[in-house]
């Protein structure tokens, strides 16, 4: 696939997870796709496809009004596409979820193979709580 048609794919992956819309993210993934989130969230680590899009609902369980997206850059390059971002989302808390992004995509056939997220861990965890602290032994 061109570089404009992996751009695509990905804006239009970024309106399915605005939406909440699984069936549609999983469409746009290959089947053997990851999604990794930055560590410090209790959406951190390594996910396989169908484990990611099993954390997108708990995303949406307490919001009060749609997640949008505002992309600032999006760059193409081989097979992937990197793109920054502002994300929003009120939730029924009375808080705001709002957070930059840097989201890194590859591609294959395409398809998205495997992500990259960054955002806001602090903020995350503000608004979504921390994830349990553990001790090692």
């Amino acid at each position: 696939m061109s570089l404009e048609g992996n751009k695509k794919v990905a804006l239009e992956f970024f309106d399915a997870v605005a939406s909440g819309d699984t069936a549609r993210m999983g469409a746009l993934m290959t089947d053997d796709a990851t999604w990794w989130v930055i560590p410090s969230t209790v959406f951190s680590g390594l996910h396989q496809k169908n484990d990611f899009l099993a954390i997108v609902p708990q995303l949406f369980a307490e919001a009060d009004g749609p997640f949008t997206f505002r992309f600032d850059d999006i760059t193409a390059e081989n097979n992937r596409v990197a793109i920054t971002a502002k994300g929003h989302i009120l939730m029924k808390s009375g808080k705001a979820y709002s957070s930059d992004y840097h989201f890194l995509l590859f591609f294959r056939d395409g398809k998205i193979s495997a992500g990259k997220e960054y955002m806001d861990s602090a903020h995350v965890g503000e608004v979504f709580g921390f994830p349990e602290a553990t001790v090692a032994a």
